[in-house]
């Protein structure tokens, strides 16, 4: 990994990408990770901080999932529909994830 710290969010989301590995060969929203705060506690969906802290990593990438959204409709549609999709870092970050987390950088 370069130089990228691995926090207790990271390494929960990438543990939940290990759950989840149907989630690499895709483009997924947040709400699609589902992911564990604390030990033993319920899963529940990923949170946009966290979603924006595993791009500062370079191990996810934003992406339009939608081309020519509202071409050819009476209204407008607003915003383009993104998503979230896996980079090769992120690939590689996930399979090299420690199955324990080790700890806060200080």
């Amino acid at each position: 990994m370069s130089g990228v710290y691995l926090t207790k969010a990271r390494w929960e989301a990438l543990q939940a990408f290990k759950r989840q590995p149907h989630l690499l060969k895709r483009e997924f929203v947040a709400k699609d990770l589902m992911v564990r705060s604390w030990e033993n506690k319920p899963l529940h969906p990923a949170y946009g901080m966290m979603m924006f802290s595993l791009q500062e990593a370079g191990w996810i990438e934003r992406v339009q999932i939608a081309e020519g959204w509202g071409s050819g409709s009476p209204f407008r549609m607003g915003r383009l529909p993104k998503a979230w999709k896996v980079t090769d870092a992120g690939l590689k970050a996930i399979e090299e994830c420690p199955d324990v987390f080790p700890g806060e950088p200080y």
